[in-house]
């Protein structure tokens, strides 16, 4: 299946969504759809902290999956 990410004008946004809604072949991921009408209204700088948590998140989520290596405390550290 084929994701697709599509800005539509606040004002077309209702519309939009009746239409789409009314193809069995097309799914909705309300949760989704709601984080990024939220992540929208940031600010910009609140925007850049929330990027760098969704992104040590998902650093987590690969550690867990075993597609990125853990690093020990004395590792981390000597990146500093």
């Amino acid at each position: 299946m084929k994701q697709v990410v599509l800005k539509v004008p606040d004002s077309e946004y209702q519309f939009f969504m009746k239409v789409i809604k009314s193809f069995s072949f097309v799914e909705i991921d309300e949760k989704l759809n709601k984080l990024l009408e939220m992540e929208a209204k940031l600010s910009l700088e609140k925007r850049k902290t929330w990027g760098r948590i969704k992104s040590g998140y998902r650093d987590v989520e690969m550690m867990e999956k075993q597609a990125l290596k853990e690093k020990t405390g004395n590792e981390f550290l000597n990146e500093l």
